[in-house]
């Protein structure tokens, strides 16, 4: 159904079943880099999350979502915003989604991965809950501030801002932004040189980033190990659902440039 249950229940699920991670976009940039950058095409997207299990990084992930919420009969929008992080370049690094009902709008996020949709009411503050996946909007001057805690991060929330003035953009400029992200030279994203993977379960978080695992658990406490890269392959397979072949094809780990931030 096109209303607040149904949203929410597709919220819930994307965030639970899709992952979000950097795979597709690794392998393509290890590889020939032939085509556009991997899981631009939602089509493309949802074909290889059903073959090998891979979600994706903002713009993919959320165009994806965001065509599923249209097929579903959302009055959906794709919708630019900023990751705030010192040293990363802001304007349009980010991709969302804006769900429109009865009057009200909702942002839906799929790298944020809240299990339900964020009301956004000029003025008012509003949260989707204080659990784990719960993200909170914070009015301001210019429209919303949205807090979230992204994997690892427990501590301090990093802010989202949606442009929301911009209003509604376009496929195509969701493919140019995350093209821009896979540029080597641009401080856009820190997706680029190394695997990264969250998998949002109802009552945990899983968080795979280089040779580190991070589990999540319900009362928010986070605990982080080193692992070899034999337990990773493991991890990947038998726990977050990614398929042997896209595991065997990932490129190796390069040194990090930036802090990691999102694209």
């Amino acid at each position: 159904m096109s209303d607040l249950i149904g949203l929410n229940a597709i919220c819930a699920a994307f965030s639970t079943h899709v992952p979000n991670d950097n795979i597709q976009k690794r392998i393509w940039l290890a590889g020939g880099r032939v085509g556009p950058v991997a899981g631009g095409d939602p089509l493309v997207f949802f074909q290889n999350w059903l073959r090998h299990g891979t979600g994706g990084t903002c713009f993919p992930a959320n165009g994806a979502l965001c065509t599923l919420l249209q097929a579903l009969g959302f009055d959906a929008n794709r919708i630019s915003g900023a990751v705030l992080m010192e040293g990363i370049e802001q304007d349009g690094n980010h991709g969302s989604v804006l769900v429109r009902l009865d009057e009200t709008e909702y942002l839906v996020d799929a790298q944020l991965a809240a299990f339900r949709a964020l009301p956004l009411v000029k003025g008012q503050f509003a949260t989707t809950g204080d659990g784990i996946h719960d993200i909170s909007a914070m009015p301001t001057a210019e429209g919303f501030d949205v807090l979230w805690y992204p994997g690892s991060n427990r501590q301090k929330p990093l802010i989202m801002r949606p442009d929301l003035k911009l209003g509604a953009v376009t496929h195509s400029y969701f493919l140019a932004q995350y093209a821009l992200s896979a540029l080597r030279d641009r401080r856009r994203s820190p997706f680029n040189e190394a695997i990264f993977i969250a998998r949002h379960f109802p009552r945990s978080i899983v968080v795979i980033s280089r040779n580190n695992r991070t589990d999540v658990s319900a009362d928010n406490v986070a605990t982080r190990r080193e692992i070899t890269f034999a337990e990773r392959a493991r991890i990947l397979v038998e726990e977050l659902g990614i398929s042997e072949e896209a595991v065997m094809t990932i490129p190796p780990d390069e040194e990090s440039r930036f802090d990691r931030t999102t694209g």
